[in-house]
């Protein structure tokens, strides 16, 4: 009875060790980037529906990994392939053929179970992550009716769900991060940037959400979110938030991030009351000054005395809310 219940427990920690490996090695791969294969193509106002891409780049870590470490110790796996069914022997009796099963143990459990792995995932998550992004796709589309009928209330609220069905806009954001990271520096990259951000700007009035949410998704992760956010204001400045602004321009992820603040600033600035652009022409006056981050960029430095003389304009004329 006991080598029965080590043979069970080797074939099953065999078993889930080779239906994981198959799991990692057969995630479908999604969409996750159109402007990888054409800059033109992030140029799209409409963002690409596509499943979240985490698990997908997590899998393509991990085996790429694996694949690396497997080829370098290559000539080392006879060996430790031996010392493992060597270790296994004795609990499978220790006869003079225990090693021989333990081996055809392994091997026979190991390669079943990848295989089943694999195909379970090919076959069974790519069609669930169709499915859902099929359900999405038909809550837009009854969205697009509603609104058609005039009941735009319920049309924002699906179109919100379907939104956080699909992972949109933190997609979209995750595209920008993962450009910035695989890209070089230069002015390619600088577009097809920038690209994402005029594709974000001209979703914006789609988007459905309100000036709480757009504030919550750019305080819940990096750079990418938070410039998306900046994005989604640019296309719709019933979504600004002043405090965001400021926050972007005095403590930016990055010259990208500041400049898309600054043009933001731009956007708003005629609205703002007389308190808030004290707030706007501090923060600006404190960057432009000695020590500033914008006294080392032409481009971002012109933006910014642009929105200093609009609001002096304002200023001087009376305009703006009290």
């Amino acid at each position: 009875m006991s080598v029965i219940g080590a043979g069970l427990l080797i074939t099953g920690a065999v078993s889930a060790a080779g239906g994981a490996l198959g799991f990692l090695f057969g995630i479908p791969r999604a969409i996750a980037s159109h402007a990888e294969e054409s800059p033109a193509s992030a140029v799209s106002p409409r963002p690409v529906y596509v499943a979240n891409t985490n698990l997908e780049q997590v899998s393509d870590w991990l085996t790429k990994l694996l694949i690396g470490a497997g080829l370098t110790q290559l000539g080392s796996l006879g060996g430790q392939f031996r010392r493992l069914v060597l270790g296994l022997a004795p609990t499978l009796g220790d006869r003079h053929d225990s090693a021989v099963f333990a081996a055809a143990l392994v091997t026979e459990f190991l390669v079943l179970s990848f295989l089943g792995g694999w195909l379970s995932t090919r076959l069974l998550l790519a069609s669930a992550l169709s499915e859902a992004d099929r359900r999405a796709l038909d809550t837009f589309v009854q969205a697009e009716n509603l609104s058609g009928r005039g009941d735009h209330a319920e049309a924002d609220d699906l179109r919100a769900r379907a939104m956080d069905e699909l992972g949109l806009p933190h997609i979209e954001a995750d595209r920008y991060d993962d450009m910035r990271r695989r890209l070089p520096q230069g002015s390619s990259r600088t577009a097809q940037m920038q690209a994402l951000v005029d594709a974000a700007r001209a979703s914006a009035p789609d988007t459905a959400l309100d000036p709480a949410h757009v504030r919550e998704f750019f305080e819940s992760g990096g750079e990418g979110r938070r410039i998306y956010a900046l994005a989604l204001m640019q296309g719709d400045p019933g979504l600004a938030d002043l405090d965001i602004v400021l926050e972007a321009i005095e403590r930016s992820r990055s010259a990208f991030e500041q400049y898309q603040a600054l043009v933001l600033a731009e956007l708003v600035a005629p609205g703002l009351t007389a308190a808030d652009r004290d707030r706007l022409c501090s923060t600006l006056t404190s960057q432009l000054a000695s020590g500033g981050r914008l006294t080392r960029s032409s481009s971002r430095r012109h933006v910014a005395e642009r929105v200093l003389g609009l609001l002096q304009d304002r200023s001087d004329s009376g305009g703006g809310t009290a």
